[in-house]
């Protein structure tokens, strides 16, 4: 993960976003997907996978290559995104995980409610048409993150 410190804005903020993410996460395997969207049409996506240990919030194993590309498309939702999203999807185990989502505005991370998360995987991107849940992911809202947002007042 980047330095926030060494980072100007929004990188920066895309970087207190990323461990404020993982902060509220916890322990467990992570898998983070980042997408955006431009008014010409144009999609981006990056995803990565961070393991913390249950005993150490700040040991964990991280894809590095992969994080850096989410801070980086994170930072540039704020510049040049009209809608972006982030989905997590924690495994409770092999055959179960827990899915929550949030909006990206201004380039910090906000919950969707339980429902929003739901539609986002249940529908058919293509027809608008009802695709059937995955077994064994349990769709939950997005938590609210620590107010750590640089320039913010905690």
């Amino acid at each position: 993960m980047p330095d926030p410190a060494t980072l100007p804005e929004p990188f920066e903020t895309a970087a207190q976003a990323f461990k404020a993410l993982l902060d509220t996460l916890g322990a467990g395997r992570h898998h983070l997907v980042c997408s955006a969207h431009t008014d010409l049409g144009s999609f981006a996506s990056v995803s990565t996978t961070v393991d913390r240990a249950p005993d150490d919030q700040d040991l964990m194993e991280a894809d590095g290559e992969g994080s850096l590309m989410f801070c980086h498309l994170l930072a540039q939702t704020s510049l040049g995104y009209r809608d972006a999203a982030i989905f997590t999807r924690t495994y409770a185990s092999e055959d179960r995980a827990v899915l929550r989502g949030w909006r990206v505005t201004a380039g910090w991370p906000e919950p969707m409610e339980a429902a929003d998360v739901f539609a986002a995987y249940c529908t058919d991107l293509a027809t608008g048409d009802p695709i059937p849940p995955e077994p064994g992911t349990d769709y939950q809202a997005g938590i609210l993150l620590a107010p750590n947002r640089p320039g913010s007042s905690a």
